[in-house]
């Protein structure tokens, strides 16, 4: 396999995702006034996902050849990436940035909450309807529709999670459902593509060998059919960890709210802060 992956038609240097990498480090610096912080190293994680969905194998496998790749791309693209640039924000800026456009008090509407809980699972469950799929792939410039899409769905699930304003941030009971539910959603649309005998998408069903690898590819055994069952698994199973790990955040960052609001309180008060707590 190290000696495929060598070969120089597997790798896309000639990408045009190269000048948008340029253009978010340029933005990046620019909301940072050019420092950089602890944070930034999540920034150089969206990036490097970034690359990976185009430029490495997984990109050029996607682009017509095996639906497995192309899912790995799509979850790159709709949780990687958003989840790691929102990470990476510096919370200050972004703060004073969006303060105007997004006043809405001390709360979050529950309309906005769950239009941003459809955009991650409905551009999924979208981009896969057959036609859409089948399109997309054999359309360069509706392949970028979808691509930017992902991006800006991705970025719209994870805000309220981890927004960089803490008044948007859902609370952790409604976080938890909230990726709870996503969770579940990707497990049936995982389920369905696992298990269903239509071509989900049929452009990956006869493949045109554009760089001459489908012998390989085959004798490896990712035959269409295995081939979509490998991606079904991948849409069931990587994004639910992911919610797993952020769901065991948000209770992290709820069991952390909960003792240095203890410590302020036995400050205030002059008590110990295991005194706080059990009178409390």
């Amino acid at each position: 396999m190290t000696s495929y992956l060598d070969d120089p038609a597997l790798w896309n240097w000639m990408s045009p995702i190269w000048f948008v990498v340029l253009a978010l480090i340029a933005t990046y610096l620019w909301m940072c006034r050019a420092r950089l912080t602890a944070r930034s190293w999540w920034f150089a994680v969206a990036l490097m996902a970034l690359l990976v969905a185009f430029v490495s194998p997984i990109g050029v496998l996607a682009n017509g050849y095996l639906f497995s790749a192309h899912m790995v791309q799509h979850l790159l693209l709709l949780l990687v990436v958003p989840l790691c640039v929102l990470l990476s924000l510096p919370q200050e800026r972004v703060a004073a940035l969006t303060n105007h456009r997004f006043n809405f008090g001390s709360r979050r509407p529950m309309g906005m909450t769950i239009l941003c809980w459809l955009a991650g699972l409905g551009t999924m469950w979208l981009w896969h309807v057959p036609s859409l799929c089948n399109a997309a792939t054999q359309s360069e410039t509706l392949g970028i529709v979808r691509s930017t899409s992902f991006l800006m769905a991705g970025l719209a699930f994870w805000w309220p999670i981890f927004s960089p304003k803490n008044r948007l941030r859902l609370s952790p009971p409604a976080a938890v459902t909230y990726l709870f539910s996503a969770c579940l959603g990707c497990t049936l649309l995982g389920i369905y593509i696992t298990f269903t005998t239509i071509s989900v998408c049929p452009a990956f069903a006869n493949p045109s060998d554009r760089i001459g690898i489908l012998t390989m590819l085959y004798r490896a055994g990712l035959t269409p059919v295995a081939d979509q069952q490998l991606g079904g698994l991948l849409m069931w199973v990587p994004p639910c960890s992911l919610y797993v790990c952020a769901i065991i955040s948000v209770l992290c960052r709820w069991y952390t709210a909960d003792e240095l609001a203890s410590i302020s309180t036995a400050t205030a008060t002059g008590s110990s802060p295991q005194m706080t707590k059990v009178t409390s």
